[in-house]
C-alpha cells in the first residue's frame, strides 16, 4: 500500500501563471485604475466649477446688497419707485397712497434734492441687471452695474415695523423699512441638455435683506 502519491505524478504538480498572463492581468488592472482616477478627477473639476460659479455670483450680489445697505442707512430720505434707464428724469416715484413696491429706489444723502443716488433694474439687455447712478447738481456723473442675471421685477418695497408692505407712504411717518429682494438665474456648467443645440444648466437662488435708516428726521 502506498501512503504517499508518486511525486512525479503530474496531477499533483502546482500550477502557476505564465508571463503573458501576468502582463495581460497587470495591463487590465492599470487600464481600470487609470479610468477610475480620470473619472474622479473630472468629477472633482465639475463640482469645483459648480461651487465656484455659485460663490462668485453670490459674492457679487452680496457686495451689491452691502452697498445698498450702507447707502440706505446713511440716507436722509429714501423712496421706492420705478426706473428703466439712467437720467435725471428717469425715476418715477410710487404714489403716496399706492402700494410701495417697485424696481427702483432713490436715496437722498442730504436735504439737497439736486444730489441723489438711484438703484434700478435695467431690462434693456438680454439679462436683467441691477444698476446704480448718481446725480450731482442735476447731472448724472456716475453709473455702475451691481448685479446680473436677475429674474424678479419687484426688487424694492417699503414696509412698516411689522413687515407689512405699506399702502400709504405717509403712514410710515418717515420710518420705513426697505426690503430688498434679488432673485437670480445663472448659467453654471454644461451638465444637461436643455433645448437648442447647446449643453447648459442653470441654478436659481435668492438674496434678501431689510434695511432701516439710522436718521429719522
Amino acid at each position: 500500500m502506498k501512503i504517499f502519491k508518486n511525486i512525479n505524478d503530474r496531477s499533483c504538480r502546482a500550477s502557476a501563471y505564465t508571463l503573458v498572463e501576468m502582463i495581460v492581468t497587470v495591463g487590465i488592472f492599470l487600464f481600470i485604475f487609470v479610468g477610475v482616477m480620470v473619472s474622479v478627477q473630472l468629477f472633482g473639476l465639475r463640482v469645483y466649477t459648480l461651487e465656484a460659479t455659485k460663490l462668485v455670483a453670490t459674492a457679487g450680489a452680496r457686495d451689491a446688497l452691502d452697498e445698498m445697505r450702507d447707502e440706505i442707512r446713511e440716507a436722509k430720505s429714501v423712496y421706492v419707485g420705478n426706473c428703466s434707464t439712467e437720467g435725471t428724469a428717469a425715476f418715477t416715484l410710487i404714489g403716496v397712497t399706492n402700494t410701495q413696491q417697485g424696481d427702483a429706489l432713490i436715496v437722498y444723502p442730504t436735504t439737497n434734492t439736486t444730489g441723489y443716488l438711484v438703484f434700478y433694474l435695467d431690462t434693456s439687455t438680454g439679462t436683467n441687471k441691477l444698476m446704480e447712478f448718481t446725480v450731482t447738481n442735476g447731472a448724472v456723473n456716475y453709473t455702475n452695474q451691481l448685479a446680473n442675471y436677475i429674474t424678479n421685477s419687484i426688487i424694492f418695497d417699503a414696509e412698516d415695523f411689522h413687515g407689512n408692505i405699506a399702502t400709504n407712504y405717509t403712514s410710515l411717518d418717515n420710518r420705513e423699512v426697505i426690503h430688498v429682494t434679488l432673485q437670480f438665474s445663472q448659467w453654471e456648467y454644461p451638465i444637461a441638455f436643455i433645448g437648442g443645440t447647446t449643453f447648459n444648466a442653470f441654478d436659481f437662488y435668492q438674496l434678501r435683506t431689510k434695511v432701516f435708516r439710522r436718521a429719522w428726521n
